[in-house]
């Protein structure tokens, strides 16, 4: 069987059994269900999030980051939400549980999924830090999608796993996982009910030459994003240049450019760095 016909088995036998898929966790339920009620406020969302001390700790966490600088810090729940906002609250609790989906009890694969994991909020981060200068594009909303963009990846090691001759080959186990990890991506947040601009990005993983819409959206932050995530790599050797992106044409001059992208990441450096060990220490 030729490595498409694997690639197609494995598929089929996970969209066949969703069970295999990490489900959400019933506090990041109950807050999203919470937030699509028209008398939710912020202190029954504090309520509800006190329940799980982690997230709460990491939420607080995230609204006194760079990202988030204020004159007056947040220095209980409450004035977190007021700073960062009920939706992005929601947002960050999937954040921070998507980190406990790339773990396995099998020490093969939990390494694999671990470096997975590093990559992704390296995708995420750098997705963060580019939609908070493009108008128009939510940067919470964007490091969620940058993390969600690979949350295929667990459940397709694990399958990858009963193959040793691709899961033991770095570049055949790297191109299983980009060509699953969109299809597989797609079905876990159909599962989730994630609406279908988060979908899209999950959809459009590595596609470079993606055209979408004529104007710039989450997909072409996160594309984007990814590319850069990627320098310094072999990968980004075989990837197009920046400037080759349908994304980028799509951005207004002056805002998103090959240069002043790589310049912009350059002085956001406490800023990655602060967030990268937030989401790489939940």
């Amino acid at each position: 069987m030729g490595a498409g016909g694997i690639y197609s088995e494995i598929y089929a036998s996970l969209a066949s059994n969703q069970s295999l898929f990490p489900s959400l966790p019933e506090t990041t339920i109950r807050l999203r269900t919470l937030l699509g009620q028209s008398n939710c406020d912020i202190p029954a969302a504090a309520k509800l999030l006190q329940s799980d001390p982690g997230l709460s700790a990491f939420i607080l966490r995230v609204a006194n980051s760079a990202g988030y600088l204020s004159r007056v810090p947040p220095k209980d729940l409450e004035s977190a939400l007021r700073r960062i906002g009920l939706s992005a609250a929601s947002r960050l609790a999937t954040t921070f549980f998507v980190r406990s989906s790339f773990r396995s009890p099998d020490p093969v694969i939990n390494k694999v999924l671990l470096q997975a994991y590093r990559e992704s909020t390296t995708v995420a981060v750098i997705s963060h830090v580019l939609a908070g200068r493009v108008r128009g594009i939510d940067a919470s909303k964007a490091m969620l999608a940058g993390l969600l963009q690979d949350i295929g990846l667990p459940p397709i090691l694990i399958r990858l796993r009963e193959r040793k001759d691709i899961f033991d080959d770095i570049d055949r186990r790297r191109d299983a996982v980009d060509k699953l990890a969109p299809l597989v991506g797609v079905l876990i947040l159909k599962q989730w009910k994630f609406d279908e601009e988060l979908i899209e990005v999950a959809r459009s993983r590595k596609d470079w030459w993606r055209e979408g819409g004529k104007k710039a959206d989450l997909s072409d932050i996160v594309l984007i994003a990814r590319l850069h995530s990627m320098i310094g790599t072999p990968q980004f050797k075989e990837a197009p240049a920046f400037q080759e992106l349908p994304a980028f044409g799509k951005l207004p001059v002056g805002e998103l450019t090959p240069d002043n992208s790589i310049r912009m990441l350059d002085e956001a450096r406490e800023e990655i760095a602060g967030l990268t060990q937030m989401l790489q220490g939940v």
